[in-house]
């Protein structure tokens, strides 16, 4: 099923993150996409009231602006433990494999969680869990 983007403009923080990791050349953390601009992320002043750390704030803003980035503007972006950069599809299939594997890991460990749960307390099957427990 193809992906459904939505029809969105390119909002100015959008365009900025895009702008500094496309100008970085190599990969960039989220870090040093937060100092790049000081109004991308939270601002003390009306976050203030949230009691939460303004760093974290702005990191997650940023990892939503990313997202937003590649899912509804098509922007090629690839991320690993060392950054974000703009790849190429032989980058993106190494990726992909990388997720793949990630998922199967996390996937079997839910699957061991579930069946400890259902057993350990005698809980009724649960159709998602026994649907998914067939694709591993």
């Amino acid at each position: 099923m193809p992906r459904k983007k939505k029809d969105r403009a390119l909002t100015p923080r959008h365009a900025i993150v895009l702008g500094i990791i496309v100008n970085a050349g190599k990969r960039i953390t989220q870090l040093q996409i937060s100092r790049h601009d000081n109004w991308l992320g939270s601002h003390p002043v009306h976050e203030a009231h949230l009691k939460i750390d303004h760093q974290q704030s702005t990191l997650r803003q940023i990892r939503q602006l990313i997202n937003d980035l590649r899912y509804y503007h098509g922007s090629k972006i690839l991320s690993d433990r060392e950054g974000y950069w703009i790849g190429n599809r032989e980058e993106a299939i190494k990726a992909l494999t990388r997720l793949e594997k990630t998922v199967r890991s996390q996937a079997k460990a839910w699957m061991r969680t579930y069946k400890a749960l259902k057993e350990n307390f005698g809980l009724d099957d649960s159709d998602f869990f026994e649907t998914q427990g067939k694709l591993f």
